[in-house]
């Protein structure tokens, strides 16, 4: 990333918050401080670290992110988020865009079959090339010209998105939006789970939704999630309750049954497991 885009960025984003640009589903966030495991839900998005460093909890796994590399969350990822390196002078600046699944599909239906997309890793870490962030820091500088964004954005954002298709990992985009496969089908799950999160989950009855055997659909859901479907269910329940508490202070028995608890001892048990804390005392 250009240097001079990263001072430019540095002189209007504010600090410790998240916000949206003025190019539609283009985030920042920008930290001058360490902060502990923040826990929250990934939407479908591209993340790159722009300055800094951050590590990303997935499970039990935890993967660095610097600016050699970006992060492709194909689905909504329930994820926790540490910054341990932070400081007024040296702030980590974070850039996140969501998937646009139809531009994706209208970008890989003219790439030529003399270019063929490669790759079948399954990872959410990708190398970034200079091609892919020379892309991005175009995008980024656009913001200086906002007459020119509604015109301009979205050829950048197809060039991207080109790139990335003929990346090393490439093959995962491209699963994501051919219908019928078996990333489709579970980004297809994790939407439902996500709709129905007060309703108990039936593996069976999910992979049967997907079109999938039962041992097929929990190999490749926790390929892509790297969690089980009931342990995504359980992450995306608490992180919800505690979304609901923080902005509507709301009375933790009510907030445990609207997320799918029949029990409130054992909702508090299994947040302050997550979190740290029991839901009181966020209040």
């Amino acid at each position: 990333m250009n240097q001079t885009t990263i001072d430019q960025l540095l002189t209007v984003l504010p600090r410790n918050k998240t916000i949206e640009s003025a190019v539609s589903g283009l985030f920042f966030y920008c930290a001058d401080k360490p902060s502990k495991a923040v826990s929250y839900i990934q939407e479908p998005s591209i993340c790159i670290v722009l300055q800094g460093e951050r590590e990303i909890y997935l499970g039990a796994d935890c993967q660095r992110f610097d600016n050699s590399n970006l992060m492709l969350c194909p689905v909504n990822i329930p994820l926790s988020m540490h910054i341990k390196h932070a400081s007024i002078k040296n702030p980590i600046i974070v850039l996140s865009m969501k998937l646009d699944l139809a531009m994706i599909r209208d970008v890989l239906a003219q790439i030529p079959t003399t270019h063929p997309v490669v790759g079948s890793h399954l990872g959410i870490k990708w190398h970034l090339d200079d091609t892919i962030m020379d892309a991005f820091d175009r995008l980024i500088r656009l913001l200086d010209y906002p007459n020119d964004i509604d015109f301009l954005s979205s050829l950048i954002q197809q060039e991207i998105y080109y790139r990335l298709l003929l990346a090393e990992q490439g093959n995962k985009l491209k699963q994501l939006v051919i219908s019928g496969s078996h990333t489709h089908r579970i980004a297809q799950a994790t939407d439902w789970i996500k709709a129905h999160l007060d309703e108990p989950i039936m593996v069976e009855s999910l992979a049967s939704r997907c079109g999938m055997s039962v041992s097929g659909f929990h190999q490749h859901f926790k390929e892509i999630t790297q969690l089980s479907p009931l342990q995504y269910q359980k992450s995306l329940r608490l992180m919800e309750a505690r979304r609901l508490i923080k902005m509507h202070r709301a009375q933790i028995s009510q907030v445990a049954m609207q997320v799918g608890y029949e029990s409130p001892s054992q909702f508090s048990r299994e947040y302050k497991r997550l979190f740290g804390l029991s839901p009181s005392n966020e209040l």
